[in-house]
C-alpha cells in the first residue's frame, strides 16, 4: 500500500518534472525546500493564507480520473488519504513548527472531508451565459471554473474574519481572472464574417456579452460584500468588468497573433499603475474595429 501511495504522489508531481531526470528532481527538491524556508521566514504575515493550500487538494480530488480504479482496492480511502497527507506534509510540518496546532488539525480534518466528496468528471454543468461568445461556456467547462467560484466568497469571509482587506482585494483579482479568461480564446474568421453585426457593432456586442456574463461572477461577490458591510470596497466592484473589456480590445487588435495579444496585455497591466497605457486604449479600440472590418470585408 505504501508503494501505491508513493507512486500516486510521484504521478502527481510528474507534471512539474520531465521523466527520469534526476537533475530536474534535485533542482525541484531544492527549490521546494527554499520555498518553504521563505514561507517559514514570513509565516506570521502569511499564516492566514496557508489553509488555502488545502483547496489545491480539493480541486485535484474532484477532477481525479482514477477513482474507479482505486476503489477496486478495499483500502482505497486510506490510500488516497496517505497520498494527500504526504503531499501536504511540508505545510503541516510548517504549521506544527510554528505551533499552529489548530490550523494543522483543521488541515488534517479537511483532507478527511475531501476524500468523501465524489469526483465531478462527466457531469455537465449548465451556465447562464449569453451564447454570442461561446468561449464563456467552453472556458468554464474545460477549466471547471464553477468549482473555483467559492474561492472568491471564501477570501471575503476570511478577510473579514481576520480584518485583512488585502484578502478581499485578492478576491477582486480572482474574479477579474475568471471574467477575462474567455476573451483569450479566438473564434474562427468565418464566424466573424458571418455575423449580422459589422465592425463597431460586433465589438460592442462582445462588450455587452462580457458584461452580462461577468455578472455571474460579480453578483455573488457584491452580495457577500454587502452582507459584511464592506461598502468602501463594494464601490470598486465595477472595476472587475474593466479587465475583460480591455482584454477584448487587445484580442481584436492582435487577432491574428495570440502571442502578441497576451504579451501586450501583460505589459499593459504591469504598466497600469503609471497611467500611461490608458492613453493607448482609444487607439487600440479603433484598431480593433478596423481588424473586424478587414475580416468581414467591410469598407468605410
Amino acid at each position: 500500500m505504501i508503494q501505491v501511495i508513493l507512486t500516486l504522489v510521484i504521478i502527481r508531481l510528474r507534471k512539474f518534472l520531465p521523466p527520469k531526470d534526476k537533475l530536474a528532481m534535485m533542482i525541484f527538491l531544492v527549490g521546494y525546500l527554499f520555498f518553504f524556508f521563505c514561507l517559514n521566514e514570513k509565516f506570521q504575515a502569511l499564516r492566514s493564507y496557508l489553509l488555502l493550500f488545502s483547496l489545491d487538494i480539493f480541486f485535484y480530488h474532484i477532477n481525479r480520473k482514477d477513482m474507479e480504479l482505486l476503489k477496486l482496492n478495499r483500502k482505497w480511502k486510506l490510500i488516497i488519504f496517505g497520498e494527500y497527507f504526504i503531499y501536504s506534509l511540508p505545510y503541516l510540518a510548517l504549521l506544527i513548527v510554528n505551533k499552529e496546532y489548530l490550523f494543522a488539525l483543521i488541515s488534517f480534518v479537511l483532507i478527511k472531508i475531501y476524500i468523501i466528496v465524489p469526483p465531478v468528471d462527466g457531469k455537465i454543468i449548465k451556465y447562464p451565459f449569453k451564447l454570442f461568445d461561446p468561449f464563456w461556456h467552453i472556458s468554464w467547462r474545460r477549466n471547471k471554473l464553477i468549482l473555483f467560484l467559492p474561492v472568491i466568497i471564501f477570501l471575503v469571509i476570511v478577510g473579514d474574519l481576520y480584518n485583512n482587506e488585502n484578502l478581499i482585494i485578492v478576491s477582486f483579482f480572482v474574479a477579474s481572472i475568471f471574467t477575462t479568461l474567455p476573451s483569450f480564446q479566438r473564434e474562427a474568421n468565418i464566424s466573424v464574417r458571418m455575423s449580422s453585426y459589422n465592425g463597431k457593432d460586433y465589438l460592442k456586442k462582445q462588450f455587452k456579452t462580457a458584461i452580462i456574463n461577468s455578472l455571474f461572477v460579480v453578483i455573488p461577490l457584491i452580495i457577500t460584500l454587502s452582507l459584511f458591510q464592506k461598502w468602501e470596497l463594494l464601490c470598486f466592484s465595477p472595476l472587475i468588468f474593466v479587465a475583460p473589456l480591455i482584454n477584448i480590445v487587445f484580442k481584436y487588435s492582435f487577432f491574428n497573433n495570440q502571442f502578441q495579444h497576451q504579451l501586450f496585455f501583460a505589459v499593459f497591466l504591469s504598466m497600469l499603475p503609471l497611467g500611461v497605457p490608458v492613453i493607448a486604449i482609444p487607439f487600440l479600440y479603433l484598431k480593433s474595429v478596423r481588424t473586424i472590418k478587414a475580416i468581414q470585408y467591410v469598407t468605410n
